[in-house]
């Protein structure tokens, strides 16, 4: 964590403005600064597809929402911009159960004024890749600008 990474509150604060299946799977926001995310999952049965691994929507929801948070970082947390994502590309390669904590950690690789690429990896508690991936986003309106 580095001196601009969000405070505890700060994090609250955006982990309540990421709306939507965010928080209706139960995502956490670890860590949060200049460039990079870092969302955590403990994976429930309702997480899971019908061969009883993490379910590749869930997946690909929490790089999603991972991807689009390290580029739309800001010094104060209401002038965050939401990203709209243009394209995703997600590889799988290892299976979750029930009962794992993942972990999705991503990355600013490029950035212009309106649009960036970043990277995400999803990893278990033992640091195994689960699966990895990279987007395209675009930075849409003030966060607040929306209805609440």
């Amino acid at each position: 964590m580095s001196a601009t990474d969000y405070s505890s509150d700060q994090l609250l604060q955006v982990h309540a403005s990421v709306t939507g299946f965010f928080q209706d799977i139960g995502c956490e926001l670890l860590a949060y600064g200049p460039e990079h995310a870092t969302l955590a999952l403990d994976l429930l049965p309702r997480h899971l597809n019908n061969a009883s691994n993490m379910h590749g929507g869930v997946m690909a929801t929490l790089m999603d929402v991972a991807m689009g948070l390290c580029g739309t970082w800001e010094a104060d947390p209401a002038d965050r911009r939401v990203a709209l994502t243009l394209s995703m590309n997600i590889n799988f390669s290892r299976a979750a159960a029930a009962g794992s904590r993942i972990r999705a950690q991503a990355r600013c690789r490029s950035s212009g004024h309106k649009v960036f690429m970043a990277s995400c990896d999803l990893l278990d508690e033992q640091d195994r890749l689960i699966a990895f991936g990279e987007g395209v986003f675009k930075r849409g309106v003030l966060r607040r600008e929306l209805p609440a």
